[in-house]
């Protein structure tokens, strides 16, 4: 759900399982999604499947950034380069998907991390039974660092601290839900170059319709259209639908692709979903969410004016 939407539905921390359906019109859910190009870049670099190492991998060096030295790894620097990339990520899923399940190496490098003022962890309160969800963020020297060690390609935004504790959540889920798409893509020889949050396409569609504002409605709508399609985003009515997520990849043939993700929680109405999934996003869902959005999309349990309803299988990752 793109932030001009309701943010009441965002305080569950679970993210792990696909919804997927055949609806007609709805090629877009998790088993039939035909990715839309983008539009032709230079390569560049790859954005790194962060994935933990051994070895040399945890070797600290000393790196200079305004004369102040740090002690870091490649290991450390995947972990600030993943946290960075999606602002606020959930220590549990960093156990899981960049750690292999092993959190003593993971509690070292935060350790030494924290003592070094690059990374931060904050503890709030989520879900129906007040359960502590863990999630970290950068500093603003982390992003230096980061910077003096060459990751940045320049085209991938990195973010420092939290935005709307409220939303802390919903923001950090979209991690797994990164991992969910990234590993699709790798299975078939492709690479991701780039992650795009909602805020960031936001801030350029926004920028880009402030100039259009004072012409007249049918001009305004007109540019609104040309805007939307410069950024790959469909209009529906009067408004340029977002994403949660973008994901920006090269094919294994060198094709430059991207895909919409969006991000589908229990309060979410299935008129709504399905209305994502017919332009274009591919959603995702925990299993309760999943399961309550069938419901409600499934002839005899809910009205569904569309027509067809979501009752293809839910898929475990």
């Amino acid at each position: 759900m793109s932030r001009n939407d309701s943010r009441s539905d965002r305080r569950d921390g679970e993210l792990t399982l696909p919804l997927v359906s055949e609806l007609p019109g709805g090629e877009n859910f998790v088993r039939h999604s035909p990715s839309q190009p983008v539009d032709p870049q230079p390569p560049g670099r790859p954005w790194a499947d962060p994935r933990i190492a051994s070895g040399r991998d945890r070797v600290r060096h000393t790196v200079l950034v305004r004369e102040r030295g740090y002690r870091m790894s490649e290991a450390e620097q995947r972990l600030l380069t993943t946290v960075g990339t999606f602002r606020t990520v959930a220590i549990d899923d960093l156990v899981r998907y960049q750690y292999a399940n092993n959190r003593r190496q993971l509690a070292q490098d935060l350790r030494s991390l924290k003592g070094q003022g690059l990374i931060r962890t904050h503890r709030i309160m989520v879900g129906p039974r007040g359960e502590v969800l863990e999630v970290l963020a950068l500093s603003r020297k982390a992003k230096a660092l980061l910077i003096a060690l060459g990751s940045e390609d320049g085209r991938q935004i990195r973010h420092v601290g939290l935005v709307k504790p409220r939303e802390i959540a919903h923001d950090a889920a979209l991690y797994r839900m990164y991992e969910a798409e990234a590993s699709q893509i790798r299975s078939r020889g492709g690479a991701i170059r780039r992650v795009v949050l909602d805020h960031e396409l936001k801030a350029t569609i926004y920028a880009a319709l402030a100039k259009a504002r004072s012409l007249p409605r049918f001009d305004y709508t007109r540019v609104q259209g040309e805007i939307a399609r410069a950024n790959g985003l469909p209009v529906t009515g009067s408004r340029i639908l977002l994403p949660d997520l973008r994901l920006e990849y090269q094919t294994e043939n060198g094709d430059l692709r991207k895909v919409d993700l969006e991000l589908a929680t229990r309060h979410y109405h299935g008129a709504y979903a399905l209305g994502k999934a017919r332009v274009g996003f591919k959603l995702y869902a925990d299993g309760p969410s999943a399961a309550r959005l069938e419901a409600r999309l499934t002839p005899g349990r809910a009205a569904v004016p569309e027509g067809p309803g979501l009752t293809d299988a839910i898929l475990s990752l």
